[in-house]
């Protein structure tokens, strides 16, 4: 069969390997957002100074001409110079580039000469990308950028940087051999997540307000939930340049930020797969039946401290009036886990395989030398599996992903948690971690965020909680295929009723410089 979501067609049985695998569990922008419509809702008290202000307030700043785009560029580039030591979270300087561009930059666009930081994944033209891995070398000169970095600076945004990532994007931390540590802002000895660690780090510790990430398996909400931030995974194709599991968007402190950056860079036109959603400036009246799962979908149980932003968030829903019931995962959730490793572990062979030109090395001793050790052990069992076991894996996840999607029928939003406990310590998970080991650290630690990715629909992960310690927890929201604007409502509405945006890390950029 072919399904609705353009998935393979199934072919024969299960993989051998399942018991290896259980151990796993632009547009003109002017003319989208006009100056009336931009999201106004206050997130916090107004700024003093280019890094105690959200994206949009400083554009407005800019704008109204209070700071140029050069002093706000050499502001960032002050900034993120000052916690660079700490954090380790740029992999490649664009400073030069930055401030040649903040010369000459359109003053009309709606974020002209707001600081921007791109994931070290995505093509900048005249560079390299790295992948966060030290195989780098091996990669060509851009001769374009990808299509989100080209929208974002038409918006007007300048990058100045690239962010740290985890190898080949495969992990939930920010730990490669290629670039260091990076580390959470909240607290030092935790990690910020991944793999876009590094634009989270960046964000929470206020060097930006807002930069670009990629989102694969969690990798947008992951590293949102670590450290406090908004981070919204689109519906797959809402924008463009992204792959069947990844979607690239954005990590920002504020929903505004975020609604507004989306209304921008989304596809439209003959590019649009959904309805445009627009400019969405604050919260419906609208009173949502809202679904709450709290296990993950191996079925493990959170820790406490999670179940408290669970529970905390549920009597707040309740409190403004949504509908809230409890749910179940409507399919096998081990069976779907086992499939979606699968799946990804293809993903990520071929991305090592792009790495390397698509040439075998002449000594397997000298890529396995050079990249981490989770990074060759995935590509080769990646390699072990056969097309068509890799074909079936993903018709049943389109089967689980019908399924997921008729939940909607009965619910607006599903509220689950984003990991099953707060954020790792550092060497807790990383590259180096013998891999058996690796996969049931990992199954212990994220176990809701790929379900999306696999079926294509949107979720969002709000700062929602801190735990005693002083770390944060995001609670994720989902919705059904292209209802991101159900997401950004309440989004707006949890904002204003538990306003998160003035809270401060204990390593603060702009308190630096």
């Amino acid at each position: 069969m072919t399904s609705r979501f353009g998935w393979l067609s199934p072919r024969g049985t299960m993989p051998a390997r399942r018991n290896f695998l259980k151990m796993a569990g632009v547009l003109g922008a002017a003319t989208l957002l006009p100056g009336a419509a931009v999201a106004r809702s206050d997130p916090g008290a107004p700024g003093f100074a280019p890094g105690d202000m959200d994206a949009t307030e400083l554009a407005a700043a800019i704008k109204a001409r209070r700071i140029s785009p050069i002093e706000a560029i050499d502001a960032a580039i002050a900034r993120v110079q000052a916690v660079q030591p700490s954090i380790n979270c740029i992999s490649e300087e664009l400073f030069d580039r930055a401030r040649r561009r903040a010369a000459t930059i359109d003053m009309s666009a709606p974020f002209a000469g707001v600081p921007y930081l791109i994931k070290d994944e995505a093509d900048i033209v005249g560079k390299s990308k790295h992948f966060g891995s030290r195989l780098d070398k091996v990669m060509p000169i851009a001769k374009r950028n990808d299509v989100l970095v080209e929208r974002c600076e038409q918006i007007g945004l300048n990058p100045f940087g690239r962010t740290t990532m985890s190898e080949f994007g495969i992990l939930p931390t920010t730990e490669t051999l290629a670039y260091g540590v990076t580390r959470n802002p909240w607290n030092l000895d935790h990690v910020p997540g991944g793999s876009s660690g590094g634009a989270a780090a960046a964000v929470a510790a206020g060097v930006v307000a807002i930069a670009h990430g990629s989102d694969g398996a969690g990798s947008l909400r992951i590293p949102a939930s670590n450290c406090g931030l908004v981070g919204l995974k689109t519906s797959r194709d809402r924008i463009a340049g992204g792959s069947f599991l990844g979607q690239p968007f954005c990590l920002s402190r504020t929903v505004r930020d975020t609604a507004n950056h989306l209304a921008l860079v989304e596809n439209r036109g003959a590019e649009a797969v959904y309805p445009a959603i627009g400019q969405v400036t604050g919260p419906s009246k609208r009173r949502l039946r809202v679904g709450v799962i709290t296990n993950g979908l191996s079925g493990h149980r959170p820790s406490p401290e999670v179940v408290e932003s669970i529970d905390t968030t549920v009597k707040l829903l309740e409190g403004l009036g949504h509908r809230v019931d409890e749910a179940r995962w409507p399919f096998d959730g081990t069976k779907f886990v086992e499939d979606f490793m699968l799946a990804y572990m293809a993903k990520a062979k071929a991305t090592r395989t792009r790495m390397t030109g698509g040439k075998a090395p002449p000594d397997a001793a000298i890529i396995k030398g050079l990249i981490e050790s989770v990074s060759f052990d995935v590509g080769t069992l990646g390699s072990e599996f056969s097309d068509d076991a890799i074909a079936e894996a993903y018709v049943r996840m389109a089967v689980s992903s019908v399924a997921y999607f008729e939940m909607f029928d009965k619910m607006d939003v599903l509220v689950t948690p984003v990991l099953l406990t707060p954020p790792a310590r550092i060497g807790e998970i990383n590259g180096s971690i013998p891999f058996p080991v690796l996969l049931m650290r990992l199954n212990r630690y994220a176990d809701y965020t790929m379900l999306q990715n696999a079926s294509g629909g949107p979720a969002i992960s709000l700062p929602m909680h801190w735990t005693k310690g002083g770390l944060p927890v995001g609670v994720q929201f989902a919705s059904g295929l292209g209802d991101e604007r159900t997401l950004l409502e309440l989004a707006f509405e949890l904002e204003a009723a538990r306003p998160w945006a003035q809270r401060r890390p204990s390593l603060w950029a702009p308190s630096r410089v």
